[in-house]
């Protein structure tokens, strides 16, 4: 059994007093668990964080530089690694003696064609090469086994190795009920980090539409755009005055809960796309944790679980008059939410259960080292790829300059004094023969 495991991470953690990202959310719902039942483990957290309000001192932390990282692991003595996301590994410039085992709860790579395109090559290269130098895998729900499968073929590791195991998302500390607590009227709840890929217009302006139209009812933001403005173009800070919209801005977690757990609905809503099929939906993960009711799409890997506990709403995006009239019948108090919200504590008592963690225990109690296999792709992937860009690009070029140099020519073929000049030169000819 292993007796001492880093747990590797470069998000800020939920006790820091500070905002944090689904994917500190996660790893941290991973190693605590493990604390409890003995595991001793050692956060190491990239530097940057270290200028943020440190928690309590029971938690152990250590902040690496990336190039320190390898050194900083094998110094504490741990008997094996589980880093969050694959990233971290690009930091280790030579491989662990130790059992490495990387937490996938999210398609990075389909981030990253967003976040940062122009080294889009380098990062699914990176993302290869890292997953190849890891021993064990973890994804957070079914749906994401047939896409990491795929990744973790191209890596050189075989899709029936069975190294790939499913955890799903676990917060080990159930809050506390809400008490019998009421507001004055009903809170629809939006929050988490909203990024380029999301759409969420419609859904937004017709929850709004309806709340004013019914003068009732708040809207209660508590988010903020990741990194860049998202492709929807809509920024909820520009409707802080409204009358009922709430505008909370980016929380500490714990605050972050406390929002959550006065709400009447979280609300979970953006246009389809392959990246949210196949995300965790933390934000989601974290209203049914806190026994809070939710508003989903079909696509939400929380959706059937809603459904199946009758803990909230599953709505396709795009239906508007019908999402209006449930927003309505909220507002209203025409819905039993007292039912809701008992099948999202229901949800809540699956997800802080400590079982769920049994695939990743079986894990530690007897780890191997896999043999090291070779990525079916490389760096001179992205050099070739690279150099193919460059002249198409180059090509492109000549094509507009060859397009405008025959737009001037054809101007001057339809001067006067151009066809003047081709019969003297027509005479000139005639005369010289």
């Amino acid at each position: 059994m292993i007796e001492h495991l880093a747990v590797v991470s470069t998000e800020i953690l939920p006790p820091f007093r500070h905002p944090c990202a689904g994917g500190g959310v996660r790893i941290w719902g991973l190693a605590e668990p493990l604390r409890k039942q003995g595991i001793r483990c050692t956060y190491f957290l990239h530097e940057r964080i270290a200028a943020v309000n440190t928690p309590s001192a029971d938690l152990p932390i250590r902040f690496f530089k990336p190039e320190t990282l390898h050194h900083d692991i094998m110094h504490e003595n741990c008997d094996a690694l589980l880093i969050e996301q694959w990233q971290p590994l690009t930091f280790l410039k030579a491989n662990l003696d130790i059992p490495v085992i990387v937490d996938l709860p999210g398609p990075l790579l389909l981030e990253y064609f967003w976040r940062d395109r122009d080294n889009y090559y380098q990062h699914t290269v990176d993302k290869v090469e890292c997953l190849s130098r890891a021993d064990y895998f973890l994804c957070a729900h079914e749906r994401q086994r047939g896409y990491y499968t795929a990744w973790l073929a191209w890596a050189g590791i075989a899709p029936d190795a069975d190294r790939l195991k499913t955890v799903p998302f676990n917060l080990h500390e159930m809050p506390r009920s809400r008490g019998g607590y009421i507001e004055d009227e009903p809170q629809f709840f939006w929050g988490g980090m909203f990024w380029p890929w999301q759409d969420r217009v419609s859904a937004f302006r017709s929850i709004l539409h309806t709340l004013t139209r019914l003068r009732r009812g708040q809207l209660v933001i508590a988010g903020g755009n990741g990194e860049t403005l998202p492709a929807d173009g809509l920024r909820f800070d520009d409707y802080a005055d409204h009358p009922h919209i709430s505008w909370l801005g980016l929380l500490p977690f714990h605050e972050y809960i406390l929002e959550i757990k006065r709400a009447t609905v979280a609300i979970d809503l953006s246009r389809p796309t392959n990246e949210r099929r196949l995300s965790s939906d933390l934000r989601t993960g974290t209203a049914l944790w806190a026994g809070t009711p939710c508003l989903v799409t079909p696509e939400s890997c929380w959706a059937q679980s809603i459904e199946k506990h009758n803990a909230g709403w599953v709505l396709p995006y795009n239906c508007e008059s019908e999402l209006c009239d449930l927003i309505r019948d909220i507002a209203l108090e025409r819905t039993d939410i007292v039912v809701k919200r008992r099948g999202a504590q229901e949800i809540s008592q699956q997800i802080s259960r400590e079982d769920q963690l049994s695939p990743l225990l079986s894990i530690l109690k007897n780890p191997t080292k896999r043999e090291s296999s070779k990525p079916f792709f490389d760096a001179r992937f992205v050099d070739r790829e690279r150099r193919l860009q460059a002249l198409q690009d180059e090509f492109h070029r000549l094509q507009h300059d060859h397009a405008a140099l025959q737009h001037d020519l054809d101007s001057i073929r339809s001067k006067p004094l151009f066809r003047v000049y081709k019969q003297i030169t027509s005479l000139i000819g005639k005369n010289r023969k």
